[in-house]
């Protein structure tokens, strides 16, 4: 069972660092042609700013995948000493199904707002595509994230050793 979780873990890993790397690469495409276009031929690519931060929003929200995949998403550590020792273990746990209960909180907030935006046609006034394909990313990052926080709390072995903040 511990292996197919596992496999699973890296293939949603491995979808999300696509993701991130082709997303990156077409905010960093859009934006260079149209400061090329501006700086050359005194006129840049129309609606190419919009689709970078659409591309972005793509991005970030993989990488925030990615930062819960790694141990590198933030939490708050003021009060680790008071679990040092034996109840270590069973408040790593409940801090993750903690977690998990947010972010599927966030997801059914997401849900709604794409919903909503689905529903009254959406549409993004400069390119006039639709909001609500970009929107999904937000609970599917949300959910993907939570569904982690889970695992993490059934499978405490296969969670990532949480990365030390610069503070």
């Amino acid at each position: 069972m511990i292996r197919i979780v596992q496999g699973f873990l890296n293939a949603v890993s491995t979808i999300e660092k696509a993701v991130v790397v082709l997303s990156f690469s077409a905010v960093l495409a859009a934006l260079s042609v149209d400061v090329i276009g501006r700086e050359v031929f005194a006129h840049g690519l129309f609606g190419s700013s919009k689709f970078a931060v659409y591309a972005l929003i793509l991005c970030a929200m993989a990488g925030f995948g990615l930062a819960t995949a790694s141990g590198a998403h933030l939490r708050p550590r003021f009060l680790d000493f008071v679990t040092q020792g034996r109840a270590e273990a069973p408040a790593r746990r409940a801090g993750r199904v903690a977690s998990a209960a947010i972010l599927l909180f966030l997801a059914w907030g997401a849900v709604d707002m794409v919903s909503f935006s689905r529903m009254i046609g959406e549409r993004d006034l400069t390119l006039g595509w639709l909001v609500w394909p970009v929107q999904t990313i937000l609970p599917v990052a949300f959910v993907l994230s939570a569904l982690r926080h889970l695992i993490y709390a059934a499978f405490p072995e296969l969670a990532p050793v949480e990365q030390e903040q610069p503070e």
